[in-house]
C-alpha cells in the first residue's frame, strides 16, 4: 500500500548540499544546531554485522529528522558475516518512512574473504533491503578499498556515495560508476552541534545539463511516476527540469526543477503517492506554491586548494605501494593507525628527523613527526609529495612490502594455521621456531608480555 506525502513537508527552509554521517563516536548530537548551522541531511549509523546496534541510533533517527534534517542510515558490512542475517538486523532497526534516503550498505573491510564472497554477501544484501524498502540502497566506499577488490564494475547500477578526502574538486569514482551521488571529503569537519570533528559530504545536485547514469535513475523513477521527462537518456534537458517541477509541485516539495537531497529522498520511495491527493486530508496541493531557489554548494573551509604536484608511479613490484597514494586515501581506520605507526618504527631517528624538514619546507627541525598526522593533515602541496617520495626512496622493499600488506589489512598467507598451544606443545629449540618466538615477542607491548606473564605463571 502506498503511503501519503505530509503536506508542505518540506517548505521551510532552502536544501543544503552539505550533510554530515554520525556513528557512536559522536556521542549525543545536538541536532537542532546542526539544523541551524544549514546541514541539509544526516546519515547515522544503525547497524553492524548480525546483532551489533548503534547505541546512538535511535535517538538519532528520531532528532534527525524532528530537527526537519532528511535522514539516512548506514549499515557497516562485516564480510565473514552471513548476508542474510545482516539485512534482517538493519531492516530490524530501520524503519524507512517517506521523506528518507535510501538504506546504505557501508563497504569498507575484506575480513580476510575474496572479493567473489564480499559481491556475492553484498549482492544478497542489497537485494533484501531493495525488495523491503522500496528504495534502490546506496553503496558507500572508498578508491583504494575498491580497487583492492578488484574494482568490480557489478553495482555500477546503484548511487554510490565515495569517501575520498583531497583536495581536487572531484572525488576519484572506480568500479565502472560515472557519477556520485554522494562525495565524504573529510572527516574533519566542524559542524555546531558536534563535538570534535564529524564526517562532512557533499550532494551531487542533479539539475539542467547534468549527464550520467544518476540522471537516468531520475528520468526512470519519473517515468514510474507517471511523469514524462521525455526521453530517458541520461541527460538533465528542458523536459526533465519540467517533469521533476511537476513531481515536487505533486509531492509539496520546494519547487526549484533540480533534485535536491528531499526530492531525491521522495523520488526514490516507490512506496508513496503523489499521483494527486497526498496531503492525507483529504485536500490537493496547490500548483502556486513559492519558489525557494536551493543554497549552492559552499567553498571547503578545511581543506586548501592544492597546488598541481608531480605525477608520481605507483611501482609496479608486488608488494608495493606508493606513500603518496597512502596519505591521499587516508580514511583513519584502524588497521591504517596500526600499519602508519608499525612504518615509524622501522624508520631511523635521523631519516625521519630529515623527513619532517621536508614535509614542513623548512631549513631545519628538531620536532619528530608522527607518520599518522602526515596523512591527516596531507593537502597535496608539492613540498608535503616530495618528501614521500624522499622518504619512500630510503625505505627497503621488503619494508614496504610488509607495511602494504598491514596498509590493505591482508593477512599474510599462512598455511596450516597454528595455535600457540600446539607451538608450546610440539617446541623444540628448533632455530626457526626460537626466531619466531623471538618475533612474535617483538609484535607484543609491554602490557600484552606482563599480563601473558602472570596469567602463565598463575599469579
Amino acid at each position: 500500500m502506498m503511503r501519503a506525502i505530509p503536506l508542505r513537508e518540506s517548505l521551510r527552509k532552502p536544501m543544503d548540499l552539505r550533510g554530515i554521517d554520525v556513528s557512536d563516536y559522536q556521542g549525543q548530537v545536538n541536532w537542532k544546531a546542526v539544523a541551524d548551522s544549514g546541514v541539509g541531511y544526516a546519515i547515522a549509523k544503525s547497524t553492524e554485522g548480525a546483532t551489533f546496534i548503534a547505541d546512538t541510533f535511535a535517538r538519532n533517527w528520531r532528532e534527525i529528522r524532528a530537527a526537519g534534517i532528511v535522514r539516512g542510515a548506514y549499515h557497516f558490512y562485516r564480510p565473514q558475516t552471513d548476508a542474510v542475517a545482516q539485512a534482517q538486523n538493519f531492516l530490524n532497526v530501520v524503519k524507512l518512512e517517506p521523506g528518507d534516503l535510501p538504506a546504505v550498505l557501508d563497504i569498507e573491510r575484506t575480513d580476510n574473504m575474496s572479493a567473489d564472497s564480499i559481491f556475492a554477501g553484498m549482492q544478497t544484501w542489497l537485494d533484501i533491503v531493495e525488495e523491503a524498502t522500496q528504495r534502490r540502497p546506496i553503496v558507500y566506499t572508498y578508491p583504494g578499498f575498491w580497487e583492492r577488490l578488484g574494482n568490480s564494475q557489478r553495482f555500477a547500477d546503484y548511487p554510490l556515495w565515495i569517501a575520498h578526502y583531497t583536495s581536487d574538486p572531484e572525488p576519484w569514482v572506480t568500479g565502472g560508476w560515472d557519477a556520485w551521488t554522494l562525495w565524504q571529503y573529510t572527516d574533519r569537519g566542524n559542524i555546531n552541534g558536534v563535538v570534535g570533528g564529524v564526517d562532512v559530504n557533499r550532494y551531487n545536485l542533479p539539475k539542467t545539463g547534468k549527464r550520467g547514469s544518476d540522471v537516468n535513475l531520475i528520468q526512470r523513477r519519473l517515468k514510474e511516476r507517471g511523469i514524462d521527462p521525455g526521453v530517458i537518456d541520461g541527460i538533465f534537458g528542458q523536459n526533465t527540469k519540467t517533469a521533476v517541477e511537476i513531481f515536487q509541485r505533486r509531492a509539496s516539495l520546494t519547487i526549484s526543477g533540480e533534485v535536491d537531497p528531499r526530492t531525491w529522498a521522495y523520488l526514490l520511495d516507490a512506496s508513496t503517492d503523489v499521483s494527486g491527493d497526498v496531503s492525507g486530508d483529504g485536500t490537493t496541493p496547490s500548483d502556486d506554491l513559492p519558489i525557494f531557489t536551493p543554497i549552492l554548494d559552499e567553498p571547503v573551509k578545511d581543506i586548501a586548494p592544492a597546488p598541481e604536484t608531480p605525477v608520481v608511479s605507483v611501482p609496479e613490484a608486488a608488494g608495493a605501494i606508493s606513500l603518496i597514494d597512502v596519505t591521499k586515501y587516508y580514511q583513519n581506520l584502524s588497521h591504517q593507525v596500526q600499519a602508519l605507526d608499525w612504518l615509524q618504527e622501522q624508520v631511523p631517528a635521523a631519516t625521519l628527523l630529515e623527513f619532517a624538514r621536508r614535509w614542513r619546507n623548512v631549513p631545519s627541525t628538531s620536532d619528530p613527526i608522527r607518520l599518522v598526522n602526515v596523512a591527516r593533515y596531507y593537502q597535496g602541496l608539492a613540498s608535503q609529495n616530495q618528501a614521500l617520495i624522499w622518504l619512500q626512496a630510503q625505505l627497503p622493499s621488503t619494508t614496504i612490502a610488509t607495511f602494504a600488506e598491514r596498509w590493505r589489512d591482508v593477512a599474510p598467507t599462512v598455511s596450516p594455521a597454528l595455535k600457540l598451544v600446539d607451538a608450546a606443545k610440539y617446541y623444540q629449540g628448533m632455530p626457526q621456531q626460537q626466531q619466531a618466538f623471538a618475533w612474535l615477542q617483538q609484535q607484543l607491548s609491554a602490557t600484552q608480555v606482563a599480563e601473558f606473564a602472570r596469567l602463565w605463571r598463575n599469579q
